[in-house]
Order: structure tokens, then C-alpha cells, then sequence
């Protein structure tokens, strides 16, 4: 039994050094991210509350989160590069006009423009970098 362990010591601790450095140059490397936070705000004051997006129609990636109280947090990192952002208000499952079944129904958020709710025309951009990124928006009329 001792010959066989001597015998894994002669071969397989060089073996282990040659595969290692080999097994770790095939792992894939970890994509640079960045993490977004900040606070949104209408005539300077912070917007109650409803969800920040963030799109990069080139990469087809993107991310959203929920604001409250003009600050935001986005639920999963992103890929550095350039984002269109959108300030939409919360959606409730409620019926519509009283009747038939529940459906989701913008509520309502006098703090953010209609121009803000879509892509095709919010005026908003961020870029995002690798690491923390706190990014702020003034929202007009």
C-alpha cells in the first residue's frame, strides 16, 4: 500500500501541476459589470414611486428596478455600454372601469411625464461602467 502512495506522489502531484494551470486558462473570464443605483426626480422633488428601465438596444440587454421615494436600485447588474432609460408609473391588477376581470392599469403618477413610459420617446440615456454607477434623473414637463 505504501509503494501505490509513493507511486501517486512520484506521478500525480506533477500531473496536478501540469492539468492545473490548464484547467483554470479554459474557464471562461467573468464579463465586466456594472452596478446602477440613483434617484429620479420631477421639478426637483423626488418621484414617489414606479420602475426605472434600462435598455441597450445594440446588445439587447438591459434591467429594471423599483422606485420609491425618488431612489432606485437595479435588481441585477449590467454590461458596460449605452442605455435609453425609461421612468414608467407602477402597474395594478385591478378591473377596469369596475367591471369584468383584473388586468394590470398604469397608476396614476402625476410626478412622471407620459414621454418617460416608452422607449420611443424617452429623451433619457446613461452610460454604465464597470463597478458602481450612481446615474440621476431631473424629469421635465
Amino acid at each position: 500500500m505504501a509503494r501505490l502512495r509513493d507511486g501517486f506522489r512520484f506521478i500525480g502531484i506533477p500531473l496536478l501541476a501540469v492539468g492545473l494551470p490548464f484547467l483554470t486558462a479554459c474557464a471562461k473570464p467573468i464579463p465586466p459589470v456594472g452596478e446602477v443605483s440613483g434617484k429620479v426626480t420631477f421639478h426637483g422633488k423626488p418621484v414617489a414611486e414606479g420602475t426605472v428601465s434600462f435598455l441597450n438596444t445594440e446588445a439587447g440587454t438591459g434591467g429594471e428596478g423599483v422606485l420609491k421615494d425618488g431612489g432606485y436600485t437595479l435588481t441585477t447588474p449590467l454590461p458596460p455600454g449605452e442605455y435609453k432609460v425609461t421612468v414608467m408609473p407602477l402597474v395594478v391588477r385591478q378591473q377596469d372601469g369596475g367591471k369584468g376581470p383584473d388586468v394590470g392599469i398604469d397608476k396614476p403618477a402625476p410626478d412622471i411625464p407620459g414621454k418617460y413610459h416608452t422607449i420611443g420617446t424617452t429623451n433619457l440615456t446613461a452610460t454604465v461602467k464597470e463597478g458602481k454607477n450612481e446615474l440621476n434623473f431631473d424629469l421635465k414637463p
